[in-house]
């Protein structure tokens, strides 16, 4: 079905349309449109954000059709309109005011974390086990692939330390794929989070450790950046940890999960034959290995 044929169910047919990517358009200047064809996971991110838009966390606002719908399906595919927040994602955070925003990004996942706990009896969301994620699908990767980017012995180790203190985690509904390209942010305040579609049961503190990873990535041999995200690991932890208190456990916990979420990037990047990603992510991994210590002690302040 034509895109415009779709809009008219909204009566937007005579909008501009701008494709963002191969799954979303931004329909004028304040509406996109989303598709997609697995409709339980739909319905599940609608409800998501319905529930978080009565925490009063910013989310995209759905747009219902001129008939009170909230999404159509056409030829299997669902689509549903949303409004479009205002603001732009945080880009490079090392040429900004890298300490300030890793504050306020920490505070700002604490808040979401406190929104997800309130809401999370009404949402039905896979309850993932990390750990036995990665002894399962991921060292089975490690093994079938023959993947040898990273010794033996870190490997083991990381699956050691993961096994003693992942059970002692607090876990809650978490984002599970926040990063930078995730919120959107205006005169260094935040304007909305969006992308649930990986929301689950975990960790918690899984997403602090993803989100810091995401200024690490491609870093790890800029010994000025490196520098700088060290700070920027300590005040996402202390924006956190402002808002809502981390354990004993989660702070010790903060590195091994950093390693065990890049095995798991070695593991997909190398399903999907994505050389560069999964060197990128052993890289990484050695790098963190190499810095446990100084992460620990970042942590810890």
């Amino acid at each position: 079905m034509e895109i415009n044929q779709v809009l008219e169910c909204w009566n937007l047919s005579n909008e501009p349309i701008k494709q963002i990517y191969s799954s979303a358009w931004q329909i004028g200047d304040k509406y996109i449109l989303k598709t997609g064809k697995n409709i339980d996971e739909m319905h599940r991110n609608l409800l998501m954000i319905n529930a978080l838009s009565e925490q009063n966390i910013p989310v995209a606002t759905v747009i219902k059709t001129m008939d009170g719908l909230e999404y159509i399906v056409e030829d299997k595919s669902y689509f549903f309109i949303s409004k479009k927040i205002d603001g732009e994602h945080l880009t490079d955070i090392y040429q900004q005011n890298y300490s300030e925003l890793a504050y306020l990004i920490g505070q700002v996942i604490g808040r979401l974390h406190i929104a997800f706990k309130a809401c999370e009896a009404k949402i039905s969301c896979y309850d993932n086990n990390f750990y036995d994620e990665i002894v399962g699908w991921v060292s089975k990767t490690f093994e079938d692939k023959n993947i040898t980017l990273i010794p033996d012995d870190i490997l083991k180790q990381c699956v050691s330390e993961l096994k003693e203190v992942y059970p002692n985690l607090p876990r809650q509904l978490i984002h599970r794929d926040i990063h930078p390209g995730n919120m959107l942010f205006k005169n260094n305040m935040l304007t909305g989070y969006i992308d649930f579609d990986l929301s689950q049961i975990n960790a918690r503190v899984f997403d602090l450790c993803y989100m810091s990873l995401s200024f690490l990535i491609d870093n790890t041999d800029d010994n000025q950046k490196t520098a700088k995200w060290f700070e920027i690991l300590n005040k996402i932890v202390k924006g956190y940890n402002s808002i809502t208190p981390l354990s004993s456990d989660e702070k010790k916990a903060i590195p091994v999960m950093m390693f065990a979420i890049e095995m798991l990037f070695v593991a997909y990047f190398d399903n999907n034959n994505d050389t560069a990603g999964t060197k990128g992510a052993a890289k990484t991994l050695l790098w963190l290995w190499e810095n446990k210590e100084k992460i620990s002690f970042q942590v810890e302040l």
